[in-house]
C-alpha cells in the first residue's frame, strides 16, 4: 500500500531548500513556499506558518499550477480515510489529519477567492467524511458537490473527479443512498466520457497528462459501476470499459497525470483493471475474446506474454506464435520516422538500412543523472544482446543537449562501448520526447513503441523482442 507521498515526482526537482526560520515571505519564490509548507507540516509542525506559506502560493494566480499540486496532491493525502492494521500508523495519520484540518479551517476563512475555489472540492469531501453516518446530510452534501463541482466547474482543474469518487465510496456504504449514489456516478461518468482527450501529432505534454487523468478516472468509474450490478452481461460490459481505459503505453509515460489519484482512490499499486476484466472472462467459451484481451494486456505489460502464449497454443495450435505477436505489435505501434545520424566513431547510421531488425534507440545526456545511473545496464544489454545477435537487434544511443567533447570524455572515462551519435536537434521532436532517459523500440517492420518511463526497460525490451 502506498504511504504518504510528498514530492516524489521529478516535477519538484527545481525546488530549493527552505530558508531561514522566519524568512521574509514577500521575497520568496513559489518553490520556497511549497518547500516551507512541507517543512512546517513535517519537520517543524506549525499550523500558522504552514498556512501562511500555502496562502502566499494559492492566492497568486501565477502560482496556480503549483498551488494545485500542493493542495490536491500533497496536502489532500492527510484526508484519506483507510483502515490500517498498524496501530502506530493509524495514530500517526489521525494526528496528521487533525493538524491538516486546522490548516483547512484557515483556508476556508481566507478572503482570497482563489483559495476558496482551490479548496472547495476537498472541503466538501471532508464534510462528507465527517457526516459518514448521517444519510440526510450525505444527500445534501453530495447534491451540493454535483451542482458546484460536476455541473458547475472543470472537474480536472481542482481534481473534482477524484473527490467525486471518494465521496461516492462513502455513499455506497449506505443501501438507502442507492439513488443518490447512482446520480453521482452517472454524472461523473458523463463528464469523463465527454471530455476524453484525443491524441494527435500536435498533442502537448500537458494535454497528454490530461488524457491520462481522464482515462484513469473513467476506468475507475466504470469499475465501480461494475461492482454495483449483479447482471452478468452488464458487469462484463462495464469491466471491459474499465479495462480499455486503464493506462496504455501513452498514459504510462504520463503517470504524473494520475499518480496521486491512483494513490488516493485505489490506495495501493493497482494501476488499472486489466486483471479484473481478464479474471471475469478467463472461463468464457469464446477463447478468441480472451486471447484478444491478453494481447492488449501484453502489449502494455509484456509480463502477460506467457499467458498469451499459452492461450495462443490452445486457440491456434500449429500456428506461429511469433507471427501472431509481431502482427499484434505492428497493428498497435506507430510508424517510425527515419533516423539518419553519424556516430562518434564516424560511422553513418540509417534506420532505413536496418529494415528487418529490431532497433533500440536511447536518448540521453551526460548532464542527466538517471541516464548515467542506467548506463551499466545499457552496456550489459549491448554486450549480451546486441553484440551476440548481429543482424537481429541494433542499439543506437543519442546524446542530446550535449557537446561531442563532453560525451567522448564521458565514454572514455567510463569505458563504455555502446554506440553513440550526437543529436541533430530534430530527432527528439520526431519521437516526441517527454523526458530523459527516453527509449523507443523500432520493430523489424519499421513501427515503434515507446518504452514506459520508470519500468524495467531491459525486461520490457527483451520480452517484446521474443518471438518463440
Amino acid at each position: 500500500m502506498k504511504n504518504i507521498v510528498l514530492s516524489s515526482l521529478a516535477f519538484f526537482i527545481f525546488l530549493c531548500c527552505a530558508r531561514a526560520q522566519k524568512p521574509d515571505l514577500s521575497k520568496l519564490s513559489a518553490g520556497d513556499y511549497l518547500n516551507n509548507f512541507q517543512r512546517f507540516t513535517n519537520k517543524s509542525p506549525d499550523v500558522n506558518l504552514a498556512f501562511v506559506n500555502m496562502q502566499k502560493l494559492a492566492s497568486n494566480p501565477a502560482y496556480e499550477e503549483l498551488a494545485t499540486v500542493l493542495i490536491h496532491n500533497i496536502f489532500a493525502q492527510d484526508f484519506i480515510q483507510r483502515p490500517y492494521q498498524d496501530e502506530a500508523e493509524q495514530e500517526m495519520r489521525a494526528k496528521r489529519r487533525l493538524f491538516a484540518e486546522q490548516i483547512l479551517d484557515k483556508m476556508v476563512l481566507d478572503t482570497s477567492a482563489l483559495i476558496k475555489q482551490q479548496v472547495q472540492p476537498l472541503l466538501l469531501l471532508t464534510k462528507v467524511q465527517l457526516a459518514a453516518n448521517d444519510t440526510e446530510e450525505l444527500i445534501r452534501l453530495s447534491e451540493q458537490f454535483i451542482v458546484s463541482e460536476i455541473d458547475g466547474r472543470d472537474i480536472y482543474r481542482y481534481k473534482s473527479g477524484r473527490y467525486g469518487l471518494m465521496i461516492l465510496d462513502v455513499l455506497l456504504k449506505h443501501s438507502v443512498l442507492e439513488a443518490q449514489s447512482k446520480k453521482l456516478i452517472d454524472k461523473l461518468a458523463a463528464r469523463l466520457e465527454k471530455e476524453q482527450v484525443t491524441v494527435t501529432d500536435s498533442t502537448s505534454s500537458a494535454d497528454l497528462d490530461r488524457r491520462a487523468w481522464y482515462r484513469f478516472l473513467n476506468a475507475c468509474v466504470h469499475f465501480t459501476k461494475s461492482q454495483q450490478t449483479t447482471d452478468r452481461q452488464q458487469k462484463e460490459n462495464l469491466l471491459k470499459v474499465a479495462f480499455e481505459y486503464s493506462p496504455d503505453l501513452v498514459d504510462k509515460n504520463h503517470q504524473s497525470g494520475y499518480f496521486y489519484d491512483m494513490v488516493m482512490i485505489l490506495g495501493n499499486d493497482k494501476e488499472g483493471f486489466q486483471d479484473d476484466y481478464l479474471k471475469f472472462i478467463i472461463n468464457n467459451p469464446d477463447k478468441q475474446k480472451v486471447m484478444a484481451t491478453l494481447l492488449k494486456m501484453a502489449l502494455v505489460e509484456p509480463s502477460f506474454k506467457q499467458n498469451l502464449r499459452v492461450m495462443h497454443q490452445e486457440v491456434m495450435p500449429g500456428t506461429s506464435f511469433g507471427d501472431y505477436w509481431m502482427k499484434g505489435i505492428d497493428a498497435a505501434a506507430i510508424k517510425a520516422p527515419p533516423i539518419t545520424l553519424t556516430s562518434l566513431a564516424k560511422k553513418s547510421f540509417s534506420s532505413k538500412s536496418l529494415s528487418g531488425q529490431w532497433i533500440l534507440v536511447d536518448f540521453w545526456g551526460t548532464w542527466c543523472g538517471p541516464c548515467r545511473e542506467e548506463h551499466p545496464a545499457l552496456q550489459k544489454f549491448y554486450d549480451s544482446t546486441v553484440v551476440e545477435n548481429p543482424g537481429n537487434v541494433t542499439l543506437l544511443t543519442v546524446a542530446c543537449r550535449d557537446t561531442e567533447q563532453k560525451v567522448s570524455a564521458y565514454m572514455t572515462q567510463k569505458k563504455y562501448t555502446f554506440p553513440v551519435a550526437m543529436s541533430d536537434n530534430k530527432v527528439e521532436k520526431l519521437f516526441k520526447l517527454q523526458g530523459y532517459p527516453w527509449k523507443v523500440l523500432i520493430t523489424p517492420a519499421g513501427k515503434y513503441v515507446t518504452v514506459p518511463l520508470g519500468t524495467d526497460w531491459v525486461s520490457f525490451v527483451n520480452k517484446y523482442m521474443e518471438t518463440n
